[in-house]
């Protein structure tokens, strides 16, 4: 009940982070499940070879109970087999145009932002640009999967519901990662047809998840009708192309947007909001980026390697996603049928282990002793090579690791590098304080 009623307040990580450094690296939390934040543990149970697997957690990712998605399948062959059909789409093998569409969409939000949100001396904006990084991404991800962007920035709007959708339909899902029974019993009552359509979104449903559904179930339908997979260069034509069959290639679709849209937006809101708050930080990023983009240089977009060798704004970029990983959830892996030795103590097989991403993240040990503070200055320090190298390597568990490491880590490379460089950061911003907790 403990750990039901911290998701539903909404403060579930950063009771993660309490409970770790209140009871040690290895807590336990529930009757058989445990939480840990030490990295070393968390690298080895992601490594590729071990074997330790998903746990029930994963169950409440499905959107339909009675269909396994990528991040929700916990069988590991299963697993496999579908990363391999989707990793040609989200690395950019089979959408060589991926940088150029995110260039596009950029494009069109700052001229949105310029016409509609910047203040003058006469008249001060109050813009909630939290939500408008969410369209930017929404629609960035829409372009990558259906060769289109669906109107997010153009209306700066929540088209079909969709954004609505996502954010009361997560605590929801959070709590059926606790009460994994409710995932059993939905399973079993949504068998029938007509309860199954009252509860599980239907691709002919007219806002949310559904209506995502139908869009991508139309795009599906109009390709293999005219075959044109073989001829587009879209993220769902190359599931297609690869031999995905069409109701997992429209449930996937689904579960991209679902995916990738809020965690890059998370990540982009969170270290904005930690470069504008801190002057020295914001005045060095923005000498930074004028020294190698005058406002006078070429109009076009930066490319992404151009931005990679910006060392400050990586710094910050990895500051940002550290104090704030988008992804929080526990993510339980089970332990093996010959049992574990866990940080001192002996744990047998079955029972849940859950990973403290945002309490590793700030380990003292690997981060310093100043780790819970933004200072993005820790990743330019070179005196130490070895010791750099290994909070590159916990960092890295942002984005998971091993067979479970996130497919779309291009796009939101991509997105990440470009937002910075294209928002100038030459408008002086002023936050609003009842606005800051929702980046």
């Amino acid at each position: 009940m403990w750990l039901a009623r911290v998701i539903a307040f909404g403060e579930a990580a950063d009771r993660y982070v309490e409970i770790n450094k209140r009871y040690g690296p290895l807590a336990r939390i529930g009757p058989n499940h445990v939480l840990t934040d030490d990295p070393d543990t968390t690298l080895r149970i992601l490594n590729p070879r071990s074997q330790y697997e998903r746990g029930n957690w994963y169950n409440s990712l499905r959107l339909d109970p009675h269909r396994p998605n990528l991040v929700a399948e916990n069988r590991a062959d299963e697993h496999n087999a579908l990363r391999h059909q989707m990793a040609a789409g989200y690395n950019g093998r089979d959408v060589p145009q991926m940088e150029s569409i995110v260039d596009e969409r950029l494009v069109e939000w700052t001229e949105y932002i310029g016409n509609n949100a910047l203040s003058s001396y006469q008249n001060t904006k109050v813009f909630d640009i939290a939500r408008s990084i969410q369209y930017l991404t929404t629609d960035i991800i829409c372009h990558l999967c259906f060769g289109k962007p669906v109107g997010f920035v153009a209306t700066h709007s929540d088209v079909h519901e969709f954004l609505g959708t996502l954010e009361s339909r997560l605590p929801i899902a959070e709590q059926f990662s606790v009460f994994t029974e409710l995932f059993t019993m939905l399973a079993a009552v949504t068998r029938l047809p007509m309860i199954k359509r009252a509860l599980i979104p239907q691709n002919t449903d007219d806002f949310g998840v559904g209506k995502i559904l139908g869009i991508s179930r139309k795009e599906i339908d109009e390709r293999l009708e005219r075959s044109l997979a073989n001829h587009q260069s879209d993220i769902l034509a190359s599931f297609l192309r690869r031999g995905m069959p069409p109701t997992q290639a429209e449930s996937e679709i689904t579960v991209s947007l679902f995916a990738g849209t809020d965690t890059t937006a998370t990540g982009i809101r969170a270290t904005l909001l930690y470069v504008v708050t801190s002057p020295p930080i914001y005045n060095r990023l923005c000498n930074e980026i004028r020294g190698e983009f005058p406002p006078t240089s070429n109009p076009n977009p930066a490319s992404c390697d151009k931005t990679q060798e910006l060392p400050f704004l990586q710094a910050c970029i990895k500051e940002g996603l550290r104090l704030h990983p988008p992804v929080t959830a526990l993510r339980e892996r089970v332990v093996p049928s010959t049992g574990d030795h866990i940080c001192g103590s002996q744990l047998p097989p079955g029972v849940n282990v859950g990973l403290n991403t945002k309490g590793l993240l700030r380990n003292r040990s690997v981060f310093g002793e100043d780790s819970d503070i933004f200072r993005p200055e820790r990743w330019l320090n070179k005196d130490d090579p070895r010791h750099q190298g290994r909070m590159e390597r916990i960092f890295e568990l942002v984005f998971g690791a091993g067979i479970t490491r996130c497919l779309g880590l291009k796009i939101a490379t991509l997105t990440l590098n470009k937002f910075f460089i294209e928002v100038r950061l030459t408008v002086q911003s002023t936050v609003v304080p009842s606005q800051c907790q929702q980046y």
